[in-house]
């Protein structure tokens, strides 16, 4: 088995060191193998993890012994779709159609795709047993379902031939009607669609369908696992196994924070995009200034995976409430002072959040909450001119996004509604303007200049990425 607390790990091509069995274990309890543990991360953008939630184990689409006939994918919508052939056992003796029945000689599955919420992997042990090969998932999970879809299909056909009837039957009508004479068609005016009646048309299920069904099917191959293997296959097999095996990254000690050890090892895995981006976007905040508060203080050493293990619990702090700022004091209030010290809090926050007039703010790249770029692009633009001015003005912000608009379709989805959703995330409304729901604090800045100066200097770098932007709101 494992040790519970493995000394080191390769990171991009990645094993363990030896370990070294601890002479406390208890001995009805020995470790009786060590085993050399790789991270593998070549296939973690594009390995799925399919899963048949409502199918027991020894069902045909769940069993490793039954092969997909077919299979297809519409990667834009995260859809994958799976041909099933149908037991003989379960026709019923029924093995050729008979005429005015339905039937199906296969079955298809459908996806649901699940983002992970946490730390998910496939390995692959080997034969000896010595060796264990690990690719971290960082795709959605595909739960499979079956389709109704040929139900829906035979509905559509029956439709189909009603309309036919009554274009026949219209047209017959039509033309007793011309020979007497006809009868004029009334003009129809049709209102502008408002935004909100938009906004709900792009909601609905009929625009959800029609997007998907806008984009084309791509054929997968299948390679079954029973059989010779095929050359694809193969090559597929041996990505799994770890190219490099003598990059080794040596794991975090006792956490500074925490009075127990466990876990550290788990926490250092932070490989999840969600995570592992709080520390993402630190080239627009000057590498320099991060550190000159540290460095002025008795030659104190920062420990950077102390940091980046605060910090992924300040992320997961700052996204509640949709990512609403958060004053110091109340961040202060969550960590015990002897484990976790200002500058450490601070430089944490640093890499995860960014100032706005004395208060924390979550990065908008972090932001859960909103799905699309362009959308935290206006998160950060709202947080920009709040720190600049202490005030929005949300007509200003949708006549800008409108401007943008009509140059960049990319910002179509940026209206009056979107816009309203984020802004009432960190700001209300009052006497005509949106001002922060946070009373500002010139406390912080009195008593960290430099990093508040560092937060300073990060704003007129994001002012001049937002350039254009501004330009629009202010004009």
């Amino acid at each position: 088995m494992l040790s519970p607390h493995p000394e080191s790990v390769i990171s991009s091509s990645a094993t363990f060191s030896p370990i070294i069995p601890d002479q406390d274990n208890d001995d009805e309890d020995p470790i009786i193998r060590s085993i050399d543990v790789f991270i593998s991360p070549e296939l973690s953008r594009t390995l799925h993890l399919l899963q048949f939630p409502i199918q027991p184990v020894n069902t045909p689409s769940s069993n490793n012994k039954y092969t997909p006939i077919e299979a297809k994918v519409r990667p834009k919508h995260n859809m994958l779709e799976l041909e099933y052939p149908i037991p003989n056992a379960a026709l019923g003796g029924q093995s050729n159609p008979q005429a005015g029945h339905k039937h199906l000689t296969q079955r298809t599955f459908t996806s649901n795709a699940i983002a992970p919420v946490t730390h998910m992997a496939l390995a692959k042990l080997d034969k000896a047993g010595e060796r264990l090969d690990i690719i971290p998932l960082q795709k959605s999970v595909m739960q499979m379902r079956p389709s109704f879809d040929h139900l829906h299909n035979h509905d559509e056909e029956d439709d189909a031939q009603q309309n036919t009837n009554l274009d026949k039957s219209g047209d017959t009508t039509t033309t007793s009607s011309s020979s007497s004479g006809g009868k004029q068609k009334p003009i129809l005016f049709q209102k502008k669609e408002s935004d909100r009646s938009a906004t709900a048309r792009r909601n609905s299920y009929a625009h959800k369908r029609a997007s998907e069904e806008s984009e084309e099917w791509i054929e997968l191959d299948v390679h079954g696992s029973e059989g010779k293997w095929s050359s694809v296959r193969k090559d597929m097999m041996r990505k799994v196994e770890c190219a490099n095996r003598d990059v080794t990254i040596q794991l975090a000690a006792k956490s500074k924070f925490t009075d127990r050890d466990e876990g550290h090892y788990v926490r250092s895995l932070n490989y999840m995009e969600s995570i592992s981006a709080a520390f993402a976007d630190t080239s627009v905040m000057e590498e320099s200034s991060l550190t000159t508060f540290s460095n002025t203080n008795a030659g104190e050493d920062v420990d950077e995976t102390a940091v980046a293990e605060l910090a992924s619990k300040l992320v997961i702090l700052l996204q509640e409430g949709l990512g609403k700022m958060i004053p110091f004091s109340v961040l202060r209030s969550n960590f015990h002072l002897e484990k976790v010290s200002d500058e450490l809090l601070i430089m944490a926050l640093s890499s995860c959040a960014v100032l706005v007039r004395g208060n924390f703010a979550l990065k908008s790249s972090l932001a859960q909450f909103l799905k699309k770029d362009v959308m935290k692009e206006l998160r950060d633009l709202m947080l920009l001119l709040l720190n600049m001015h202490g005030s929005i003005q949300r007509e200003r912000l949708v006549q800008a996004f409108e401007t943008k608009a009509s140059t960049n379709d990319d910002y179509a989805v940026i209206n009056a509604d979107v816009i309203t959703f984020v802004l009432e995330t960190m700001a209300k409304l009052s006497n005509g303007c949106w001002v922060p729901k946070v009373e500002d604090d010139v406390v912080f800045a009195a008593r960290f200049p430099k990093f508040a100066t560092c937060h300073g200097v990060y704003w007129v770098k994001k002012k001049e990425m937002l350039k254009e932007l501004v330009e629009l709101y202010e004009q």
